[in-house]
């Protein structure tokens, strides 16, 4: 079924049915019902692609995600769905599983103005290919921002973040503090590095790359790092993860061996993933705004969608450092 057959079987001009499918208010109202009624019998589905690339406007925002594994999305994807609702958007959830390709693949609906702007969660684009994108669409980053990238971006300060962490370690008197980074999100973890490395030369203490284990983001990785730590001729007292998920999975391995969290040693996540407050022990973690995360990130691109050659926003949103069993004791 075509527009034309519609045509035909209305007894109007392929130009009314175009007008009525795109709601013109210039055709009556006796046309306009002849033709819906037409496409209600039929079952006609409009082809959205070439509509779109007539209006040059999809209503559509398509939101990039590296992986749907993480629970961490979860919020900021409510957050982007709901204030892109509240502006009469739609959204597009894609999943790029950390492949340029793919990624690639989907930054072409913008081309086929199947989206209106972007909003990217993670990219594996270089600065310049993101730049040559950003100066034609509107492309937003959420969360993992590209150095040397010019185009908006919403996240917390991640330095700050793992500094306040580490600090908080030691003032609770540990002085061998181990970290379980990762090697995927080269942004967020390099910063976070950096504040736990500047946390304890702050403090006077001794900073040793070695105590220093990267992951990729899966329990069972971070139960091998964990051990490896503990296997160290002075293994750490307390233990900062890059995300929860990496935190349970060092809990783990620490009640397998009979180390006893929250007294033998500490831990302390990131992000506050709903499971930090039931999990035994319940988890100390650095609680990331992720709801208001996603409701930024649709602000910014919005605004790039009604002025491409608006300023470039960078927001930073607060972070909290919250306590819970996995940090009740001292060193």
């Amino acid at each position: 079924m075509t527009i034309k057959d519609i045509a035909k079987l209305a007894g109007v001009s392929v130009a009314t049915v175009s007008r009525v499918i795109n709601d013109d208010a210039g055709v009556a109202e006796k046309l306009r019902n002849r033709v819906l009624q037409v496409i209600k019998e039929t079952n006609y589905i409009p082809n959205t692609v070439g509509r779109n690339l007539r209006k040059s406007k999809s209503d559509m925002i398509l939101v990039m995600l590296p992986t749907l594994s993480n629970p961490f999305y979860a919020k900021i994807l409510k957050g982007i769905e709901k204030r892109a609702s509240e502006h009469d958007y739609g959204i597009l959830v894609s999943v790029t599983h950390h492949e340029s390709r793919i990624e690639k693949k989907y930054l072409k609906m913008l081309q086929m103005k199947q989206a209106d702007g972007v909003i990217s969660l993670f990219s594996t684009l270089i600065a310049e290919e993101l730049n040559d994108l950003a100066g034609k669409y509107p492309i937003v980053q959420c969360c993992e921002y590209t150095e040397g990238a010019h185009l908006p971006y919403v996240m917390i300060d991640n330095k700050k973040a793992a500094y306040e962490a580490t600090k908080y370690f030691i003032s609770s008197g540990h002085k061998r503090i181990g970290m379980i980074s990762g090697s995927f999100y080269e942004s967020s973890e390099r910063a976070r590095e950096q504040g736990y490395k500047e946390a304890l030369m702050d403090s006077g203490l001794p900073f040793d790359e070695g105590y220093i284990f990267k992951s990729n983001y899966k329990p069972e990785s971070a139960m091998e790092m964990c051990r490896k730590l503990l296997d160290m001729p002075e293994p750490p007292t307390a233990v900062l993860t890059v995300s929860d998920t990496l935190a349970i999975g060092a809990i783990k391995y620490l009640k397998s061996v009979g180390v006893e969290v929250g007294k033998d040693m500490d831990v302390i996540g990131f992000d506050n993933a709903s499971i930090t407050r039931v999990y035994d022990p319940t988890i100390s973690t650095v609680s990331q705004p992720r709801y208001d995360l996603g409701t930024v990130s649709v602000d910014l691109v919005i605004e790039k969608i009604n002025n491409l050659s608006t300023v470039n926003k960078g927001i930073i949103l607060p972070h909290e450092l919250i306590l819970r069993e996995s940090t009740r004791g001292e060193a």
